[in-house]
């Protein structure tokens, strides 16, 4: 289609040709038709495509782009709920779109005009792409849904295989989706930026499930996996791309390289101690992996993931607070990101101030009628402070629905729920009537973001026992964990 602008140029050199004459007529064609053809080209050189879609039954009204762990930006919703985005001198490959509650990954070429649709009632379930670049992106979702079903269905059946019909199993699950790609390559002429992401997910999906094997399948003598699996079992490494910047921005590159990481942290740990169990709280365990990750990976920002990733969990997940400096200095000599760095080393503070046996710090809250309360004058017997956000569904109701069952079972305890969100008394108990869940013992935090950094609370699904006193009994609990309700006991017995 010719622009306006194009059309009034033509308009203009017709006029002046009309006048020269002929040899000189069709020079100026010539001319004037190679000026054109490079105009053309210049236009189609410039880095652009679009982004947009319609999201029914919102989570909030925006959409956050980002590439890797970099914001792109932020894409308000109209009225309708719709949204659109140019992407102008952007680096074609993998993006990722966050809804306020979920999110999913989307490829992006030059020149693309990529159309979604999604209801977040079914958010993966019902994501459909139109436009140019729809059927990748579409190709793409649906092996991710093949990949979520075979999770559920397939793992069951092969958990007690032995090693060889382990991987005869998922060797030709993997060997049907890369014909099918093969197939679908052919009929649609796709990219090779799609062939190398497409790819990746089917093997990489793969490898993980051979790195998870010895785990899954002999807990009870860790140590003696390995000699158990065929000398060509991990033969697959020797491929591995540690540092790729085209997956760096990709889920289920990264979940292998953790799983990657976890395994051959523990064979090297077993070489140089006497365990034989894995415990992935060991600090000697997890410093291995630190070593491993900064040895094997150049790429900076992938590093700085890993890092950061193997930091956290630590952290997260052990009480023994006197490990947490020996893996905040390594982490610090390692990870070049000063912001995860500066995160990494007020949480080793936090949770030292709430290892067992500390007071609980002293925390404002909100009760119905926006009266400020201390936390520590709520509590006279054993107590547990459970915690949830109005963007995590599941959490609200699954915690919701244990308490009530433990409430029942042990009236000597208090139960605590405090919501993480600045929402007024009214929107705290509209989202617990929408869920059909009790409305008790429920408060806020007078200042959210201050009060869970104090706290440390991440993951959600953590929860604070304490005793009578307001003494810390753990602060990293877990309700579905089979010890709670042990320490339940305990608390009670104190």
């Amino acid at each position: 289609m010719i622009s306006k602008h194009t059309f009034v140029k033509i308009n203009y050199v017709l006029l002046f040709l009309m006048k020269l004459k002929p040899i000189y007529l069709i020079l100026s064609i010539v001319l004037f038709t190679v000026s054109c053809k490079r105009e053309s080209e210049a236009n189609i050189q410039d880095h652009q495509a679009y982004f947009g879609g319609v999201v029914i039954n919102p989570n909030s009204d925006y959409i956050v782009l980002r590439k890797s762990r970099k914001l792109i930006d932020t894409l308000f919703l109209d009225k309708k709920n719709k949204f659109s985005y140019k992407l102008e001198d952007f680096e074609p490959g993998l993006y990722n779109f966050f809804d306020g509650k979920e999110a999913q990954s989307v490829l992006i070429h030059d020149k693309d005009s990529l159309m979604l649709r999604l209801n977040t009632l079914e958010f993966d379930e019902s994501l459909v792409y139109t436009g140019t670049g729809a059927k990748e992106n579409n190709y793409l979702m649906n092996l991710f849904l093949i990949n979520e079903i075979e999770e559920k269905t397939t793992i069951g059946s092969c958990k007690n295989l032995d090693p060889i019909a382990f991987d005869k199993k998922y060797g030709t699950i993997r060997d049907s989706k890369l014909r099918d790609l093969k197939a679908f390559e052919i009929k649609n002429k796709t990219s090779k930026l799609f062939h190398k992401i497409a790819t990746a997910n089917i093997n990489y999906l793969y490898y993980s499930h051979k790195e998870l094997y010895p785990l899954v399948n002999y807990r009870h003598s860790d140590k003696d996996i390995f000699n158990l699996l065929p000398d060509n079992f991990y033969d697959y490494r020797k491929d591995i791309d540690y540092n790729s910047d085209v997956l760096k921005g990709y889920g289920i590159y990264y979940n292998f390289l953790l799983f990657h990481f976890n395994n051959i942290a523990l064979q090297k740990h077993f070489e140089h101690s006497d365990d034989k169990i894995y415990d992935e709280l060991l600090v000697d365990y997890n410093l291995d992996k630190m070593i491993l990750i900064d040895e094997k990976i150049n790429n900076e920002s992938i590093k700085n993931i890993l890092l950061n990733n193997t930091m956290m969990h630590f952290i997260s997940v052990s009480n023994k607070t006197e490990d947490y400096d020996e893996m905040l200095q390594s982490f610090k000599a390692k990870s070049t990101n000063n912001n995860d760095i500066s995160k990494a080393t007020r949480i080793v503070e936090s949770y030292k101030r709430l290892k067992p046996g500390q007071a609980m710090p002293e925390i404002k809250l909100l009760d119905k009628e926006d009266n400020h309360i201390y936390l520590n004058d709520l509590i006279s017997k054993p107590t547990v402070l459970y915690f949830w956000s109005k963007d995590n569904k599941y959490s609200i109701i699954n915690s919701h629905k244990r308490i009530k069952e433990l409430n029942i079972k042990y009236p000597e305890v208090d139960f605590i729920s405090i919501n993480l969100d600045n929402i007024t008394y009214e929107e705290q108990v509209s989202i617990l009537n929408r869920y059909e869940v009790r409305n008790h013992n429920e408060y806020r935090f007078v200042a959210p973001e201050q009060s869970k950094e104090t706290l440390s609370i991440k993951p959600i699904i953590k929860v604070f026992l304490l005793d009578k006193k307001g003494n810390i009994i753990n602060a990293k609990a877990e309700m579905s964990n089979i010890r709670f309700e042990q320490e339940l006991l305990g608390a009670i017995n104190n």
